[in-house]
């Protein structure tokens, strides 16, 4: 599978230290390490809450699989994902969290689908809570277009968001724009400054129907 959908959310190996082993066709299983991240009081005596994270990835020909168990508070989650290569555009898969505390359970499944092409890429995913589907286009080397839309069922709410990129590289210059239905409006300029390692960055998003605006800017070094 080549593609950029997130093989695990908390990535290999999380936040816990671990140990992984490599086998055959991509096979890495890995196992995190317990530690004390606090305590609990209750009854006058201090009980330690040790937290621990198991990661396991299958790499086929054309398929992953991704398992991660962990329990970073008194929450335990299960975290599965299997994506399988259809053909050498379409991949479909899914993903299941599983969720369990005292007193309650429950599970998410969410199916999701990527179609690529010479110059575009659709991404949808269907769940519970709602669905999300993408659209990004190549048109040609300076200019990169994409649009989202996202409907959550629980919230009653639906959002659309178009963004957009220009290269100028004989300026050294790329400029990105986002537009959304929630009346908000953001902008990114980046200028390299050679012959240094320089970049410097400015930024505004202005949100009309909140009347909020923010700017700044930062320098990238390298």
């Amino acid at each position: 599978y080549g593609g950029n959908i997130p093989l695990s959310p908390m990535g290999g190996g999380g936040p816990f230290p671990g140990r992984y082993t490599k086998g055959e066709r991509g096979r890495t299983w890995g196992w995190g390490g317990s530690r004390d991240v606090g305590g609990a009081h209750g009854m006058g005596k201090k009980a330690k809450f040790v937290t621990w994270q198991f990661d396991g990835e299958y790499r086929g020909d054309d398929c992953t699989a991704t398992l991660t168990l962990g329990n970073p508070d008194l929450l335990v989650i299960l975290v599965a994902h299997f994506l399988q290569s259809i053909t050498s555009r379409l991949v479909l898969g899914g993903e299941m969290v599983y969720h369990r505390r005292p007193g309650e359970e429950g599970a998410i499944l969410t199916l999701a689908g990527k179609y690529t092409a010479s110059k575009w890429v659709a991404t949808l995913n269907v769940g519970y809570g709602g669905a999300h589907a993408s659209y990004y286009h190549k048109a040609n080397e300076q200019v990169q277009v994409g649009v989202e839309l996202e409907a959550n069922t629980r919230l009653q709410d639906t959002t659309f968001a178009f963004g957009y990129q220009l290269n100028l590289p004989q300026a050294n210059v790329v400029f990105r724009g986002l537009l959304d239905s929630n009346w908000s409006v953001g902008a990114v300029l980046e200028k390299k400054l050679p012959p240094l390692p320089v970049t410097l960055a400015l930024g505004a998003f202005l949100n009309h129907w909140k009347n909020r605006f923010h700017c700044g800017f930062s320098v990238i070094v390298g």
